[in-house]
């Protein structure tokens, strides 16, 4: 669970400032308006409660929670993340009248941050909002707020973010300090909406956990092409949960197989299932099969790849690529690289996923020295236009040719990337231009672009 009362008592004592500040200043007040939503911050929302403690007595609040399950601006770019909290708060706005007064007041907490507050206007009968009402408010605001964005965002970027509400009460005390009584109420919202999560994570453990029993996890094939000439060298096997579930996507299966320590077994899971796949795999092509860091220290993982390989799939373990993926950080080196170095034995061969991605990537090739590096498609997604990027890939493509690993490109989408791709001189690539994952293993009649 976040530590939200380090993180509110952060924020305390600038708000504490911030008051008589802009008390003093009135023109300061602009600046306190979060740019992206428009919305104010939770700082101007004191006079109104003020006002309305010394009216009624207390005032209820809510607090609207966004929370990322992957690496969402290092991915797509902050500016999806942005979008998301735009449409948060544009939900907010369509149930005012609705399930919102109009009376109500919805603020961030702070800007360009991942919390938004609601307050609420008082009841018209009683003198305050008993809990059982309030707690029902916040679900139903939850829910409305999942309802929209899962209408307005792509299928495979909504299931990289969850929506929690919390509720709390602000009772008047005149020994207290007003911005303290605030802080107090958003600790105890923000407190509640991460119970919400961790109850939400409790019920996606047992899930996953049934998932992982009924073996449901499929496999997709996506091709990896040499850029040249675009024949298929490959096919990266990719895990699915079940079809048009919060599973249905790999990040999200695998942040709660991490949540909840399964790691291991669904790893096992998704390994067997794309070496089942492989029988059909055509002659002289390789399969790259992602394995997470942590499985590499699975102490059954020397037996399991051998019986998997031998007795399923029929495949050379030349024809195998294990392609280290980055959800995680490697904490042992020695022991990590002890393990692949037994794999290369049998024959196996390395890749890292997400080159250039961040500095655990860099470190993970220093130590591995693989055979394959993919470069990450963060770096990929511009690279026709952002001269940065075009120099960080002709980095590592320079890298690449001094020490003899094999460059995959990820995430090509459009021709202008291919074709800066080929000039730097990145030999190998994949990505929706060619084609999308398919299920294995699809005649080249299907996969062959026409570029």
């Amino acid at each position: 669970m976040p530590d939200t009362t380090r993180s509110c008592s952060f924020l305390l004592e600038p708000w504490l400032e911030l008051h008589d500040l802009v008390e003093k200043h009135p023109h300061l007040r602009r600046v306190l308006f979060d740019p992206v939503t428009g919305l104010p911050t939770a700082p101007l929302l004191f006079p109104r409660i003020e006002s309305l403690l010394e009216e009624r007595g207390e005032i209820s609040l809510l607090c609207l929670n966004v929370i990322k399950y992957s690496k969402i601006e290092e991915i797509y770019g902050w500016e999806v993340f942005d979008e998301v909290m735009r449409e948060v708060a544009a939900s907010l706005e369509r149930i005012t009248g609705f399930e919102l007064r109009d009376s109500d007041i919805v603020a961030e907490l702070m800007i360009s941050g991942n919390s938004l507050v609601v307050l609420l206007s008082p009841p018209r009968t009683t003198a305050g909002m008993q809990r059982e009402a309030l707690d029902l408010l916040a679900r139903r605001i939850e829910s409305h707020v999942r309802e929209d964005l899962s209408a307005v965002l792509d299928p495979s970027l909504y299931p990289k973010f969850g929506c929690y509400a919390g509720a709390a009460t602000v009772r008047r005390d005149d020994s207290v300090r007003l911005e303290r009584l605030v802080h107090m109420a958003l600790e105890t919202a923000l407190a509640d909406s991460d119970m919400r999560e961790c109850t939400d994570g409790e019920c996606r453990k047992r899930r996953l956990e049934q998932i992982i029993q009924a073996g449901d996890v499929r496999t997709f094939v996506h091709p990896i092409y040499r850029l040249d000439d675009l024949e298929i060298i490959g096919y990266e096997a990719l895990s699915r949960g079940p079809e048009a579930s919060e599973f249905e996507r790999p990040d999200k299966l695998f942040k709660v197989a991490y949540d909840s320590d399964l790691v291991l077994k669904l790893e096992r899971l998704c390994r067997h299932r794309a070496f089942e796949s492989a029988v059909d795999l055509p002659a002289g092509r390789l399969l790259f099969v992602n394995i997470e860091p942590e499985a590499v220290s699975d102490p059954e993982l020397r037996d399991i790849m051998m019986s998997s390989v031998v007795a399923e799939s029929n495949m050379a373990p030349s024809q195998i690529v294990l392609e280290i993926t980055e959800r995680t950080a490697v904490e042992d080196f020695g022991a990590f690289r002890a393990t692949l170095e037994y794999l290369r034995a049998l024959g196996f061969r390395i890749a890292i996923d997400d080159g250039g991605a961040g500095y655990g990537s860099m470190q993970c090739i220093a130590e591995v020295h693989p055979e394959w590096l993919k470069i990450d498609l963060s770096l990929v997604r511009d690279i026709d236009t952002d001269d940065v990027r075009r120099a960080l890939v002709g980095t590592i493509a320079t890298f690449a040719e001094r020490t003899g690993v094999k460059l995959i490109a990820e995430g090509i989408e459009r021709p202008e990337q291919l074709a800066v791709l080929r000039e730097i001189g990145v030999e190998y690539g994949q990505g929706f231009l060619f084609c999308r994952p398919q299920v294995p293993f699809p005649a080249d009649a299907d996969v062959t672009p026409d570029l």
